[in-house]
């Protein structure tokens, strides 16, 4: 099944599967994390296991409502360090176009208190559609959809994508004047001189056949 148009599609994701691998461009390798290259914090996925594990169908485009449940997580704060801020960002590094990550998810404004995140969190919890606040009262930067959270939808045919998930430990607050604006290098950019700490999950996901 699935029709002439998944094999064009299939057809195409083979064409372009050697496009992959933008490890380089991963938020961590940028210079907010000089002075931090390796993880200090364990950052788990418990429903779906140790890093490098599949995700879940209900986690991905294959979910009832199209887009996606986020995986719970849960993290261990870096020792000895006065956190006042989390990052949380989901990035994929196996788009089909040269260079080029995209983020999934991005929040910040995550209290220092905070150890986990559930997918009831993440949701968009302002009656103002611009207003950029999870029900978690997170604050967010939409992705390329506009959306507070996409969940996998590799290209068919393209293989399996890695899904990073960050979580980074601020000593000091974010504290953009102007939230509407941000995007993920401009969070990238105002973390410098802050990261205190950080740890990564990884999760896969290939689009099967359509039914």
């Amino acid at each position: 099944m699935g029709g002439p148009l998944a094999y064009l599609q299939y057809g195409l994701g083979k064409m372009l599967s050697p496009i992959r691998g933008h490890d380089s461009k991963l938020i961590t390798n940028g210079p907010a994390f000089k002075d931090i290259p390796q993880p200090n914090m364990f950052l788990e996925a418990p429903e779906c296991g140790p890093s490098g594990s599949r995700l879940l169908d209900h986690h991905t485009m294959l979910a009832k409502d199209g887009k996606g449940d986020f995986p719970e997580l849960h993290w261990t704060p870096p020792p000895d360090v006065d956190v006042k801020e989390y990052v949380l960002i989901c990035e994929d590094i196996d788009l089909p176009i040269p260079a080029l990550v995209a983020h999934h998810g991005l929040f910040y404004g995550i209290p220092p208190t905070t150890t986990a995140v559930t997918n009831a969190d993440i949701q968009h919890g302002s009656k103002d559609s611009k207003e950029h606040v999870t029900t978690a009262g997170w604050k967010y930067v939409p992705n390329m959809m506009g959306s507070v959270y996409l969940g996998p939808a590799p290209p068919l045919g393209h293989g399996s994508h890695r899904y990073v998930f960050t979580i980074v430990a601020l000593k000091e607050p974010l504290n953009e004047k102007q939230p509407e604006r941000l995007s993920r290098q401009k969070v990238s950019d105002a973390m410098v001189g802050k990261v205190v700490g950080w740890g990564q999950w990884i999760g896969t996901w290939e689009r099967p056949w359509p039914k």
